[in-house]
């Protein structure tokens, strides 16, 4: 029996005797393809070549042996620098969420050196009239629905269970008001950056405060645009007065979501920061 380790420029390999003793070999790897010069040997050095990973290396505790391998489509680690020159780069995300209903995509970030993935979907169910965004931690199944709500004159997000019950972590319920910080017109682009403040604080309150402020500043930065792009995309199709009211008032476009992502690095870099002072003060 053959046991292979890659190490550097060298391949591992044992011989298993007949006498049950293990003796350990070591050959380079033009010894080693010609000595087996076999496809399956081919084979296996394509896949330790091709199963390097961007690092930091990726140790997924939260899943065992017999469980499934979840594809993650973003991968937030890093600096801030790299963090935001991912973000920027991630408008195609959105555009398949909104446009494909039910479709989920899969974004990995570390909490306390753990790798985590939270799934990521805008649904449309009996919670609401229109598509709304849902988010799943894949290591408890932990679900949470993002709807849209009214707090006096001011449209709001509440996270709610299955049930349409909205949530309450740490005796606070989770609806929190998109309310202007001053008596100036807001550019739709004004309304973006505060619906993303806003929904960053609720889920820093749902992932848990462990979670990195910036790496919470990404995430909301995708997923309250995917909201804001299906009900923008939906809304040309549905007669909802809520939903036209609210891009009425915001003035909300697919052309200015786009343009969200269509800002320079530094611009993006900044908001991410600026994200993150808004959570470390609150």
């Amino acid at each position: 029996m053959y046991l292979f380790k890659k190490e550097e420029n060298f391949i591992f390999f044992t011989i298993e005797l007949s006498e049950g003793t293990m003796k350990p070999l070591k050959t380079n790897r033009r010894i080693f393809l010609k000595s087996f010069g076999s496809l399956a040997a081919l084979s296996f050095l394509s896949f330790c070549e091709n199963s390097r990973v961007t690092e930091p290396f990726f140790n997924d505790n939260n899943t065992d042996n017999n469980s499934s391998v979840t594809s993650t489509d973003l991968v937030l680690s890093g600096s801030e620098q790299e963090i935001a020159s991912n973000i920027k780069m991630q408008y195609s995300l959105i555009e398949y969420l909104a446009k494909n209903t039910g479709k989920e995509k899969v974004i990995a970030y570390y909490d306390n050196g753990l790798l985590k993935k939270l799934s990521i979907s805008i649904v449309k169910g009996n919670l609401a009239s229109y598509p709304y965004l849902r988010l799943t931690k894949q290591e408890n199944n932990e679900s949470v629905n993002i709807l849209w709500g009214m707090e006096g004159i001011y449209p709001s997000l509440k996270f709610v269970d299955d049930n349409g019950k909205i949530i309450e972590k740490e005796n606070e319920k989770l609806e929190f008001a998109l309310k202007k910080t001053d008596d100036r017109d807001y550019t739709p682009m004004d309304w973006l950056k505060l619906g993303v403040k806003i929904f960053a604080f609720g889920l820093l309150v749902w992932l848990g405060a462990t979670v990195l402020k910036y790496v919470i500043a990404a995430i909301a930065f995708v997923a309250f645009n995917a909201l804001v792009l299906g009900i923008v995309i939906a809304g040309l199709t549905l007669i909802i007065p809520f939903v036209k009211w609210l891009i009425d008032r915001t003035g909300w476009t697919k052309d200015s979501v786009k343009d969200f992502f269509n800002n320079s690095f530094n611009e993006i870099l900044n908001f991410l920061l600026e994200i993150q002072r808004y959570l470390l003060e609150r």
